[in-house]
């Protein structure tokens, strides 16, 4: 285990241990004015492989997340307007790419670039006639093809957006954002349709930038998301449920998973891979179905998943999951959940190839499965209102190879055991 892996965990368990405590301890502030609303949330996973990958270990991440949301109407009388405005903290290391090899990491906190972000800025106008607008810097993935239920997990196969979009289409996803415009239709309480345009300028990710960049005009393209969706809740639906339907479009073509500029195998010749004409597209299926309820907020949810290519090559052709969760678990266990799901990613024919000829180049032989297979079964225990603790087992079949450049032969299958808390303060202290 790293240093840093044992200060992670650590801090998580303090954490969780004191803040019950502290919140029980703290003299009340009285509450906060009316039409504000404040959220602060630590979110930590620890995660080790006692078997399976290019070899053993332990690693942790985690993230702090404050946001504020402003009512206008409430606070100033600015009709039907509110403003959202959320910042985040990233830190800690990857179990998949540091001990694993592959490139679906298990540890929905972890992020390429370490320290403070500003991941959102929204300014909101809802119309009267169903009609909403949102305007300002926003990540893709916060809008189109999300649930809840999708973080009841650990691993990033699921949360917090299921995977293949932002690995094909370079969709924003938390915690990047662009500049954004979305246009939203609520047809009635259960149907809505909604369309959004995002700036696609992947230097805005880079270190140093902070989500303070807000230049203008200097993207290579633009991503477009179309959605329609059916949703009901425990206010309208016996058995509340969720269905949505949508589409990317990245207006920049990428690059090709396997040729370089000259035509030839860019992992043989050691080139980059060759910028693509064209646009990325992919289109998203969802669906999450309440089957039973009990008493309270009881309840056993089924879901699935599905993303499909449908532009450029990209390294992923298809991705599907499914699984369940279940609120409310032994007698006196109403507010905890588990939750499973089994996924598969289809990498392309080109992925693959490349993947081959690294290989070969090194000395290996064959090519890696193109298909991915990741499970997960975790259980959320709610210590106290606010604190939740989530031990997870996950098992990856055919681990892809993509972190692990050198390797000749094909990883072993990866056992995970992990673990993930959350703290959510102004659950804790009243807010």
């Amino acid at each position: 285990m790293s240093r840093f892996s044992r200060n992670t965990l650590c801090l998580l368990v303090a954490a969780s241990l004191a803040a019950p405590a502290f919140a029980a301890s703290s003299s009340p502030q009285g509450g906060l004015p009316d039409g504000v609303d404040l959220t602060l949330d630590l979110v930590g996973n620890v995660a080790s492989n006692p078997v399976g990958g290019v070899e053993q270990g332990t690693e942790g991440s985690y993230w702090v997340m404050a946001q504020s949301k402003l009512d206008l109407d409430t606070l100033w009388g600015i009709h039907n307007t509110d403003i959202d405005a959320q910042w985040a903290w990233f830190a800690g290391r990857n179990l998949a790419r540091e001990k694993i090899g592959n490139s679906i990491s298990a540890q929905q906190t972890w992020r390429p670039v370490a320290g403070g972000r500003l991941t959102r800025l929204t300014l909101r106008h809802r119309f009267d006639n169903g009609l909403s607008i949102i305007a300002g810097r926003a990540p893709v993935n916060s809008y189109f093809n999300s649930s809840a239920l999708n973080c009841v997990f650990m691993s990033n196969a699921m949360c917090l957006t299921p995977y293949g979009a932002i690995t094909d289409l370079g969709i924003t996803a938390y915690p990047n954002a662009s500049w954004a415009g979305i246009v939203r239709y609520d047809v009635n309480e259960r149907w809505y349709a909604q369309a959004g345009a995002f700036d696609y300028n992947n230097d805005l990710n880079k270190a140093g930038k902070n989500g303070l960049d807000f230049s203008v005009g200097e993207g290579t393209g633009t991503i477009t998301a179309y959605e329609v969706g059916y949703q009901t809740s425990v206010a309208n639906d016996r058995l509340p449920r969720t269905y949505r339907l949508g589409m990317y479009r990245n207006s920049d073509g990428g690059k090709s998973s396997y040729y370089d500029a000259n035509g030839n195998s860019a992992a043989l010749t050691g080139r980059p891979t060759a910028v693509q004409d064209g646009a990325r597209a992919g289109g998203y299926a969802m669906a999450d179905q309440t089957v039973w309820r009990g008493e309270g907020k009881r309840n056993l949810a089924l879901f699935a998943r599905a993303y499909v290519n449908t532009g450029n090559e990209a390294p992923i052709d298809t991705f599907f999951s499914a699984g369940f969760v279940k609120t409310g678990t032994f007698p006196g266990r109403e507010q905890d959940t588990l939750a499973m799901f089994v996924s598969n990613t289809h990498f392309s024919d080109e992925q693959i190839d490349f993947l081959r000829d690294r290989r070969t180049r090194n000395g290996g032989s064959g090519a890696p499965h193109a298909d991915e297979i990741i499970a997960e079964l975790s259980y959320g225990w709610a210590v106290h209102k606010g604190i939740r603790l989530m031990p997870n087992l996950q098992y990856v079949i055919n681990p892809d190879p993509i972190y692990a450049p050198t390797r000749t032969t094909d990883i072993p299958d990866a056992l995970i055991v992990g673990l993930r808390v959350d703290i959510h303060f102004a659950q804790l202290f009243g807010w």
